[in-house]
């Protein structure tokens, strides 16, 4: 069982039960729903499906809602996983700042191992992806990219 906090909310895991972690799958499906439709999922009444996800966002487990953009409509139809180093002079401060200009850039973790960063990019084709290495090494400050193509996603 866990017991902490979640920002400065104390929260014991008994407090989410099943119903909540079905609303919370239902969200991450569609979080347009409707209080109606949520409920009726659930199977709760609209208002109580309503209170359920307030007490959520409350708690801070549920934090925002996003948009999720077909890339492929975008004309980005080549997702690649690029493994980055850095220089020992650059800041990551200063890499991060950079990162985010780049908006076909989905996902960037600083990690453990051999790289300093994962990055998951949505590219134009390999030409998008070959510009965003060049760009990550000149502007980007990258010392070394090591990029592999998604054949294929198996989960997410």
């Amino acid at each position: 069982m866990f017991r902490g906090t979640i920002g400065s909310v104390a929260l014991d895991s008994q407090a989410i039960d099943k119903i909540d972690r079905r609303i919370i799958g239902e969200l991450r499906r569609d979080a347009r729903l409707s209080w109606r439709e949520l409920g009726e999922r659930v199977h709760l009444s609209a208002t109580s499906a309503a209170d359920r996800v307030r007490r959520l966002e409350q708690l801070g487990v549920l934090r925002s809602y996003t948009a999720v953009v077909d890339q492929a409509a975008l004309g980005r139809d080549l997702r690649a996983v690029i493994d980055v180093g850095l220089p020992p002079t650059m800041s990551p401060e200063d890499f991060e700042a950079r990162l985010a200009e780049r908006d076909e850039i989905a996902f960037a973790a600083f990690v453990t191992g051999a790289a300093d960063y994962t990055v998951v990019a949505d590219c134009e084709g390999a030409e998008g992806l070959d510009n965003l290495i060049r760009w990550l090494k000149v502007q980007g400050g990258a010392a070394t990219t090591v990029s592999k193509v998604v054949l294929r996603s198996v989960i997410g």
